[in-house]
């Protein structure tokens, strides 16, 4: 029988403030992350020194956070770098603002730039990096910096985060396509009420993201996540009123999915 990967959802929340809730994180069969917010410090030392690739989908710090402390805990005791996938604007985002030796050390530099303890991994959307059996590539989303959405697919299923995202067309259009998409991460941050906020942000609320939903016309579980703290009741009731004829999930941190 073929074996499943595992996505752990380490964190999902909009933001801090709810315990043991962190921002965005989920890890795959324990040596790849998707993002590292702060959900990455439910890891203890002996599970950070399993990851091997870290994804990144945008450079916001609540996608981002925990992964200078990452680097800073197992890099030295590597024994090949830690590899941190991100677009080209993403890259320049971390070099910039993050590893910049003002914020934090330059990892990719250290203890020298032929040996370094983290390696930067372009990827381009829509191309496809294969890591094992397992399949991930990246999709062009609509947010206020330059960001993607994951699709993982695996010989047994397929697995799609939406990322931070507002409206957008081609992450549907590739999930329709695939039809081997078992389970849909996708956001809704704010309450209707705050559409404003969300249109400002380039994030999605109930009314926004039935809306998008209308363009899914694949069978899959739909998991919503990223709700910020201070309106997650609100936003819940919201959801609950979906018209579609599937139920809407809310995704929580300690939470695994087979796929």
């Amino acid at each position: 029988m073929q074996k499943h990967s595992t996505v752990e959802v380490l964190g999902c929340s909009g933001s801090i403030g709810i315990p043991r809730q962190g921002t965005t994180c989920f890890l795959i069969d324990n040596d790849i992350l998707i993002d590292a917010g702060t959900g990455l410090c439910e890891l203890d030392f002996s599970r950070l020194e399993q990851i091997e690739h870290v994804f990144i989908t945008h450079s916001h710090l609540d996608h981002i956070c925990g992964l200078p402390f990452l680097i800073d805990t197992v890099g030295v005791g590597r024994a090949k770098p830690l590899k941190v996938y991100a677009t080209l604007p993403t890259i320049r985002a971390l070099q910039q603002h993050i590893f910049n030796e003002e914020i934090w050390p330059d990892f990719s530099k250290i203890p020298n730039a032929e040996n370094a303890v983290m390696e930067y991994v372009e990827i381009k959307p829509e191309e496809e990096l294969i890591l094992g059996e397992r399949r991930i590539t990246t999709v062009d989303v609509d947010h206020t910096v330059p960001a993607v959405g994951v699709f993982l697919f695996t010989p047994t299923g397929g697995w799609c985060f939406s990322g931070d995202t507002h409206q957008t067309d081609r992450l549907f259009e590739l999930i329709n396509q695939s039809k081997k998409v078992d389970y849909f991460f996708i956001e809704a941050a704010f309450p209707d009420q705050e559409k404003w906020l969300a249109d400002l942000a380039k994030h999605l609320c109930p009314s926004l993201l039935f809306g998008e939903l209308q363009k899914l016309n694949a069978a899959c579980e739909i998991w919503i996540s990223h709700l910020k703290p201070r309106e997650i009741h609100q936003i819940k009731k919201e959801l609950q009123q979906y018209p579609g004829s599937q139920p809407l999930h809310i995704l929580s941190a300690g939470m695994i999915f087979n796929i």
